[in-house]
């Protein structure tokens, strides 16, 4: 796994160059199931100050209760700040009237409450528990809208819920493949409760006839043929050929706290997005371990609007923690190099799945899109900070690079020529050393363009790059 933070300062060569503004963007996203809403009582109350010290840009919800508390969404938004909201349909008998939801500051320009008939064109078909919300967002300054697709996957762990699961799977892949073919230039991004633990590892259940115990109302769509597999983390990261990517989120100062249900201790809810989205954070919120202050426990820590909430605020809110990040994205300001950031993308394959490993991974690479066409571009790498010493051979692998880099103690700098679309890319083989695993270094590019407004180039952001 692999976590990238963009840095407050530029690396060394970084100084000789005087930057225009970054084409960069950054969006705060957050899934959170809130176990109803009523606006009478103190966990309203909690919920609200929980909402507003993540203060997310776009939260997903789930479990909105009924047709009152769907009438409650637009006070909710109100009440923390949100200009926009959306929220489901409770169509099917199988919701049992609980509906998903989203809180938007920034507008609004469509959205769809999937149904049955409506994803399989069968109109018999009645085989998802919540509805899947789509909602599109016009986030200023970001190139092309934000897709944002909400799921509460059927819970309970019975072979007949895993494959209600299942299905409820394959009808959201189906509904992101659609979208995404009719808008292929959309930024994605999935959330909600899965009501599944990756740690629940291995699935792969295979169904080849509708199990027992399903309720009378439940009929699968004609589109869905056997065998049915249950196997929803590998199915979900597979879905369009996005290479989703769960944030990795843990309680602040604490590396091994995935939890996001503290009753049960398990880790159910997830922010998914596309392999090469540019990930500057992530934390699962509770208010038990939030000081304001990034601890020197290792764990993930990410700064917050307002004060520390009082201990008991996240119970009193909801029975669920939510996850919470920062995403970066291409910005249509600031920069005359096209229409995409200049950032150092990450490749490789579910990179961002615990335990999947990246190290002696030969897709891992750095990447740079959109920029001059046909200019001379410079990756500059800085220091190691952590130990073992890391040396890597790279003349194999990267034209115009013949040294043997060791930075832990000194820059390297590796020429490139972008192709004529503005792209080019370096390839980073990781030697299989599990010493390896912890190492930080920092690294960013630079493009000549005599055309730019400093007369000089242009700077992408700065990242450092954790690995694990």
């Amino acid at each position: 796994m692999i976590r990238i933070r963009t840095l407050a300062r530029f690396l060394g060569l970084a100084l000789l160059f005087v930057t225009p503004a970054l084409a960069t963007e950054k969006i705060r996203v957050a899934t959170y199931n809130v176990e109803g809403i009523d606006t009478a009582t103190a966990g309203y109350t909690s919920l609200v100050d929980v909402l507003k010290r993540m203060n997310a840009d776009v939260v997903m919800i789930e479990e909105v209760d009924g047709n009152t508390e769907a009438t409650q969404v637009a006070a909710l938004a109100t009440a923390t700040g949100y200009g926009h909201s959306r929220v489901a349909n409770a169509a099917s008998s199988l919701t049992g009237g609980l509906r998903n939801a989203v809180l938007s500051k920034y507008p609004i320009v469509s959205h769809v409450s999937w149904t049955s008939p409506a994803i399989s064109g069968d109109p018999t078909a009645n085989d998802i528990t919540r509805e899947i919300l789509q909602v599109t967002v016009n986030v200023p300054q970001v190139c092309q809208p934000v897709a944002f697709f909400v799921v509460h996957l059927k819970a309970s762990s019975t072979s007949t819920d895993k494959f209600r699961r299942a299905v409820e799977i394959l009808r959201l892949k189906k509904v992101i493949e659609n979208y995404k073919n009719a808008n292929p230039a959309h930024h994605v991004v999935l959330g909600g409760d899965f009501n599944d633990d990756v740690d629940d590892a291995p699935f792969g259940n295979t169904f080849n006839s509708l199990p027992s115990g399903l309720p009378a109302s439940y009929d699968l769509g004609t589109d869905i043929a056997f065998p049915v597999v249950y196997d929803p983390f590998n199915t979900i990261a597979a879905i369009g050929g996005l290479s989703l990517q769960y944030l990795d989120s843990t309680l602040e100062d604490c590396s091994t706290c995935y939890l996001t249900r503290a009753a049960s201790g398990r880790r159910l809810d997830y922010v998914w997005t596309p392999f090469n989205t540019i990930r500057l954070g992530d934390e699962t919120y509770s208010s038990t371990v939030d000081n304001g202050v990034d601890d020197a426990a290792i764990g993930n820590f990410m700064r917050k609007n307002l004060t520390p909430l009082a201990s008991g605020a996240s119970a009193s809110a909801a029975d669920h923690y939510p996850v919470f990040g920062d995403l970066l994205y291409e910005s249509c300001h600031g920069s005359r190099f096209g229409t995409a950031s200049q950032g150092s993308h990450l490749l490789g394959p579910r990179a961002g799945i615990r335990g999947t490993p990246v190290l002696g991974d030969a897709n891992f690479a750095f990447r740079l899109r959109n920029a001059k066409p046909s200019s001379p571009a410079v990756l500059v790498f800085g220091q190691n900070k952590l130990a073992p010493p890391f040396g890597l051979p790279l003349a194999p692998y990267v034209s115009g690079a013949n040294l043997y880099v060791d930075i832990t103690t000194y820059y390297g700098l590796f020429s490139f020529a972008t192709d004529s679309a503005g792209n080019a890319d370096f390839p980073l083989p990781l030697p299989a050393v599990p010493g390896y695993a912890g190492l930080k270094f920092d690294t960013q590019w630079f493009v000549a363009d005599a055309g730019s407004p400093n007369g000089i180039g242009a700077m992408s952001d700065a990242y450092e790059v954790i690995l694990q």
